[in-house]
């Protein structure tokens, strides 16, 4: 997932939404995404705790998590060059970073052993408002993306992180995630047969 996000951020299209307020912060303010991820996670972590008014085991776990994928981010943004690309290979790169994100939530959901902070932070309004976690992470992603933007136009005077590759990973990753689903969980069941 780490690595996914972190190439998206190379193609300069625009980041998924839920990498978009981690991204635009770690250039609005020159600090590491890496950081800055882990930062956002600590957030959504707090407002869990805050919603739940407990702290669960599996919430005291998202820590750690958030601590790891920071700490991969931090590595890939480290040894992954930066460099303009032209259109055809950025977005080719934009669809393999999609793909591997899509992967990344799904395996970490199919291991129904600790969510990230991001799917967490759903998953726990989910239970709080009761509705349905697709309509929530949706909505959810919106206003992520909406905060980015205002964020960019009122410390830079323009938006930073959101563009086309926005759009495409907000349809993208949760196609991955089903593509990912049906491919691994067919040839899990037939292992197991």
């Amino acid at each position: 997932m780490s690595l996914g996000i972190v190439l998206n951020t190379r193609t300069d299209l625009g980041v998924a939404a839920i990498s978009s307020v981690p991204f635009a912060y770690s250039i609005l303010f020159n600090v590491s995404l890496g950081l800055t991820t882990f930062v956002l996670y600590i957030i959504f972590i707090g407002i869990q705790a805050f919603l739940i008014k407990n702290l669960k085991f599996s919430l005291i776990m998202q820590i750690p998590m958030a601590f790891v994928v920071s700490i991969f981010i931090e590595i890939y943004d480290t040894i992954i060059p930066h460099g303009k690309l032209f259109f055809l290979l950025a977005f080719t790169i934009l669809l393999i970073s999609n793909t591997l994100t899509g992967l990344g939530v799904y395996l970490m959901t199919k291991s129904d052993l600790i969510l990230d902070p991001g799917n967490g932070i759903v998953e726990t309004l989910c239970e709080y408002l009761n509705k349905p976690f697709s309509f929530l992470r949706i909505r959810f992603d919106i206003l992520l993306v909406i905060f980015t933007c205002l964020s960019g136009l009122l410390i830079k005077g323009h938006i930073v992180g959101v563009g086309i590759g926005t759009l495409v990973s907000a349809y993208l990753i949760g196609k991955m995630v089903g593509v990912s689903k049906s491919l691994i969980d067919t040839k899990i069941a037939k292992f197991l047969e």
